[in-house]
Formats: C-alpha cells, structure tokens, sequence
C-alpha cells in the first residue's frame, strides 16, 4: 500500500482555501461583480478569512469577514494584518451564527459588499476540479485508487472528486 498526502500548507495564506478564494474573486473581478468600492464580505472559521484578506489586500479591495469569535488568536491576527475588519459573533452559537450574521449584514447594506458566499459559490468547487484534481492526477500519474478529504465547504472533496471520477472512474472517494 501506497499513501500519499497533498501539501497546502505551502501555499501563500497556508492552506488549500488559498485556491477557491483566489479562484472566487478572480471570476468576481472579472465578470464586474466586484466594483465600485464594494468590500469583499463573506463568513468563515479561519483559513478562507485568511487567504480573503490576503488575496483582498493585494487588490487593493477591503475586506470584511464575520468569524466567531472563538476562532485562534493566531488566524484573528493573520486576517487583521492584511487589514480586513473582523466582525465577530458570539463562539457559543456555533459557526451558524456566523453564516447568519454574514447574511444579515449583506442584506442590510444592499450594494455595499461583494457577498463571495463560499458555500454557494460554483468557484469553490471549480477551482479544485481546475487545480487540485488536476494535480493529484499528474502528480500519481493516473495510478490512484482512493481519495480521502474531509469536508468544510464542501469545494474540496466536490471538484476534486469529480476531476478524479472524470479521469479515473474507479477511483473511491471518501470523506
């Protein structure tokens, strides 16, 4: 038995969020969907917030995010140094809270924000059919028989089990 594990945390902002955030607002900018002076709003736990803020940053587009605010110091700290403003709900309520709120705040602010909406976003899932399902299968060479992920968005095990089944339809996916 042969295991192999794919490293992200290489990647500019330290995960595989780094992909669909990009992969999200580069169609975003490209279709006009962010534009004037819009922030970039969307919810997360951490690692999407990052590669937002970052990604924000050197588009010199603000960024707010709504994050419990149990989250680590470390990623509260990482997404205020790229200067996106955190907007935090109560931990206690769970990650739910944040997606609510999130919500909230975009339809109060109507034409305000560039709502990224990761987990109804087709780019989250496309952008790991483009690039992580496309690496995994040059990089095993087509010699591969499992996939294991687990699942947040749910844009990861998604794109990248479809590249996989599009090429190598015996290939078993769990998660």
């Amino acid at each position: 038995v042969k295991i192999l594990a794919k490293v992200e945390s290489f990647n500019p902002g330290g995960s595989l969020k780094d992909r669909p955030v990009l992969f999200m607002l580069a169609e975003a900018l490209a279709s006009g969907k962010i534009g004037n002076g819009q922030a970039i709003l969307d919810s997360s736990s951490g690692n999407a917030g990052i590669a937002y803020a970052m990604i924000g940053r050197v588009l010199g587009v603000p960024v707010e995010l709504v994050i419990p605010d149990n989250a680590s110091d470390e990623r509260k700290k990482r997404i205020m140094a790229h200067g996106a403003k955190i907007h935090f709900t109560d931990g206690a309520l769970g990650y739910d809270e944040a997606i609510r709120e999130v919500a909230r705040l975009n339809e109060t602010n109507p034409g305000k924000y560039f709502f990224c909406d990761q987990y109804k976003n087709n780019n989250n899932w496309r952008a790991h059919f483009e690039t992580t399902g496309a690496e995994i299968l040059r990089q095993t060479e087509d010699n591969l028989t499992h996939f294991v992920a687990g699942v947040g968005t749910g844009g990861c095990i998604t794109g990248t089990s479809r590249r996989l089944k599009q090429d190598l339809d015996s290939v078993e996916v769990h998660c």
